[in-house]
């Protein structure tokens, strides 16, 4: 026979089939005397041209010791690495800086004005200045103030006026400030040698012992010592109202005056804005000492001011 029997397989040479083992020539096996289902030992071959199933998708059991497991995918490549932030220009930090120029500059001018408003608002000696009146006078301040020498130190004095000559120190000063029409008035201490009665020196307050220095152009022979004992001033307000600023201030009503050889002159003053002197007895003297001995209580009115005040100084020499 060439075919098997129990399986149909073709018989090739030996004794039992190729395909299923039963013994050539034996009947074909009873089933319900065979043991259990077997496979083949050797599986048929699939038909030619048929298409083989799809793999299966490989299962946790299929990896069983000493054997390999499935194929791990290949491996997803890592992204490109992002690009670096661009490295600051060089000139960035140098705006940045720049930016705060502006600021720098604002906060300086703040500071500039505070401190001007700070120092035209107070004086010398730290006290708030305030507006007195119509002729807006503020409160004194210590200063000196000075006229230039017009004769070289130990040249003859000539004979003659030599108050514009000479030089003043005083106590204290007001600062200035303006008149009742807004015209810019001072009070320092060279409006006593200027010649003006108009003009004058002032300090706030009563000026009663203290003393005003007079330096002279050089060694000179004193005939005569004078001065206008007030402000020697009128002015008009915007209606029309006379301000009488020599009645309004404080006076000088007496005075002495003390020369380097301590020659003392002592001259009372009277009520009145012209030039008062008196007579010196040829006294050789490079300063002059002019003390306030007594000195008016503020006047009355509108024109009442708490200052004391002297418009003009005098000084003849004899040659």
């Amino acid at each position: 026979m060439s075919t098997c029997v129990s399986c149909g397989h073709e018989l090739g040479v030996g004794r039992f089939c190729t395909n299923c083992g039963h013994p050539v020539g034996a009947p074909p096996a009873d089933w319900r005397t065979d043991t259990a289902e077997r496979q083949p030992a050797t599986p048929l071959a699939p038909p030619v041209g048929s298409v083989p199933p799809k793999p299966r998708f490989p299962l946790f059991a299929d990896e069983v010791d000493g054997a390999p497991g499935p194929v791990d995918p290949a491996p997803v490549p890592p992204p490109p690495p992002l690009a670096p932030p661009p490295a600051p220009s060089a000139r960035s930090p140098h705006r940045r800086r720049r930016s705060w120029g502006p600021w720098v500059a604002v906060a300086a001018v703040l500071v500039l004005v505070a401190g001007l408003g700070v120092w035209l608002l107070t004086d010398d000696d730290g006290s708030t200045a305030t507006d007195p009146g119509p002729d807006r006078s503020p409160s004194a301040s210590h200063s000196s103030s000075t006229s230039p020498r017009t004769s070289a130190p130990g040249d003859p004095v000539p004979a003659g006026d030599v108050t514009a000559e000479s030089t003043a120190q005083v106590p204290a000063t007001a600062p200035p400030n303006q008149d009742v029409q807004g015209n810019p008035v001072d009070f320092e201490a060279a409006n006593m040698l200027d010649g003006v009665p108009e003009t004058c020196w002032r300090m706030a307050g009563d000026g009663t012992g203290e003393q005003i220095t007079i330096t002279l152009p050089g060694e000179t022979v004193v005939s005569s010592v004078g001065l206008v004992n007030g402000y020697a001033k009128t002015a008009r307000d915007a209606q029309g109202r006379e301000l009488d600023w020599y009645h309004g201030n404080r006076r000088v009503l007496s005075v002495a005056w003390v020369f380097d050889d301590g020659t003392t002159l002592d001259q009372d003053l009277e009520d009145s804005t012209a030039m008062q002197s008196i007579d010196v007895d040829d006294v050789r003297t490079s300063t002059i000492t002019l003390r306030l001995v007594s000195v008016s209580a503020p006047g009355t009115g509108r024109a009442a001011r708490d200052y004391t005040a002297i418009s003009d100084l005098s000084i003849i020499s004899a040659g």
